[in-house]
């Protein structure tokens, strides 16, 4: 797979697979804990990914606001709020600007 980034190196290799195992940020900050397996969100500056280091991990709904396979649409709006895409004022405003979400999930990682 070609990024825009170009492909990830070793380091960011790992970090996408932390990510991975974090799961989604936005559920973990609502205290819902792992759900789905996370994406890789990449933050963006003039419309183009700033890199593979200011990525945050978000699970289909928060991040591109496909359902999880056991909710409607409705419903996971509903329940577990706006998705990043598709309600990105909303999601800001519930949890965090883009800077605010990066350092919350650069200080998971690094405290373990």
């Amino acid at each position: 797979m070609t990024h825009s980034t170009g492909t990830p190196t070793k380091s960011q290799a790992a970090r996408f697979a932390r990510l991975h195992e974090l799961g989604c940020i936005a559920c973990r900050l609502d205290g819902v804990g792992y759900v789905v397996q996370a994406e890789i969100h990449h933050f963006l500056a003039g419309n183009k990914r700033i890199g593979h280091d200011a990525t945050v991990p978000l699970c289909q709904w928060h991040h591109r606001a496909i359902p999880w396979p056991f909710c409607t649409e409705a419903e996971c709006l509903a329940t577990h709020g706006p998705s990043f895409h598709r309600h990105t004022r909303q999601f800001r405003a519930r949890y965090g600007t883009d800077a605010e979400l990066l350092e919350t999930v650069n200080g998971i990682i690094a405290n373990g």
